[in-house]
């Protein structure tokens, strides 16, 4: 048998994305290409305009800045595709993605769960969490949101104020906005609908809360210990399993004893991420192209008799 090369696992964001924070993130870049190295992984950045696909038949030749790159030895990693003002870049990031996949390329993040799991609202509709429970939420698009101004009845939705308001979409650098009144309330959404963003309104629980995220692999949880390990495991590999991805960061809000679902995030590199939880996802994504890899390898085997 070939000695296989270490896998080349190429970064692929929109074009606004990859240019907007090329300056901010170029040494966050270089210290996760270092970190790849290490591992045995080629880490490359991409945005969807340096990819090219040739079509004949029912064979796609994909090729990145002229080169062309094989299912065997490359993977695609994908961000987030939420931000109300790309919508045209994250329509052309979800398609690459999505032809990536047919053209039998791992994606670490494939197009379903890109479109579905940016949004906050997802995993407080899908789990049924037992002890742990989900923020009530409502979720408002603010588009033209004087016209519709009969909605905006904060008891009509069975919260109380003060209340939090975010964006829907969870992005690097998100706040949090405490509401206290309907004039402050509004005056909220009459920003967030300047641009059009789709918001949650939910219960503040208060400055005390303590959040915290909690990594999976491949469905497990991972660096929990005691008390939280008792509480959160569960739960967490409940949402993290559901999702069948090789690395997913759950969020948890906790309350004195009470536990909270906050979000899910399988989509990204965390910017504030430490050296050790880049290598956890790094090892993670490089050992489901391996599995990706060998499952491949035994389906071309069976398809010729070998």
């Amino acid at each position: 048998m070939p000695t296989l090369s270490p896998p080349s696992l190429i970064w692929l964001r929109s074009e606004r994305d990859h240019t907007s924070v090329a300056a901010a993130d170029h040494a966050s870049v270089g210290d996760l290409t270092a970190a790849a190295a290490g591992l045995g992984v080629d880490l490359r950045t991409a945005t969807v305009d340096d990819l090219v696909v040739s079509q004949t038949g029912e064979t796609a030749v994909v090729r990145v800045r002229g080169e062309r790159v094989d299912p065997r030895d490359t993977f695609f990693h994908t961000g987030s595709v939420g931000g109300a003002t790309q919508a045209a870049d994250a329509w052309r990031l979800l398609s690459t993605i999505g032809i990536l996949e047919v053209a039998g390329f791992m994606v670490t993040v494939p197009a379903v769960h890109s479109i579905t799991w940016t949004d906050r609202t997802v995993p407080l509709l899908s789990f049924d969490l037992g002890e742990v429970r989900t923020l009530p939420s409502v979720r408002l698009c603010t588009r033209e949101i004087e016209v519709h101004r009969d909605r905006l009845r904060v008891a009509d939705w069975g919260l109380e104020f003060p209340v939090a308001v975010r964006p829907a979409v969870r992005r690097p650098g998100d706040r949090v906005f405490v509401a206290e009144s309907e004039r402050r309330l509004t005056t909220f959404l009459q920003l967030a609908g300047a641009s059009e963003v789709t918001i949650l309104v939910q219960p503040w629980l208060g400055e005390h809360v303590v959040e915290h995220s909690v990594v999976c692999v491949d469905g497990e949880p991972t660096g929990l210990e005691g008390t939280l390990a008792e509480r959160l495991s569960d739960p967490a590999r409940s949402v993290a399993s559901a999702l069948g991805l090789a690395y997913v960061r759950v969020g948890f809000v906790q309350d004195a004893d009470r536990f909270w679902l906050s979000y899910v995030d399988c989509t990204g590199f965390a910017p504030d991420a430490d050296a050790d939880a880049v290598e956890v996802q790094l090892v993670a994504y490089r050992e489901a192209f391996h599995r990706f890899r060998a499952a491949s390898d035994a389906v071309s085997a069976s398809a010729i008799g070998v």
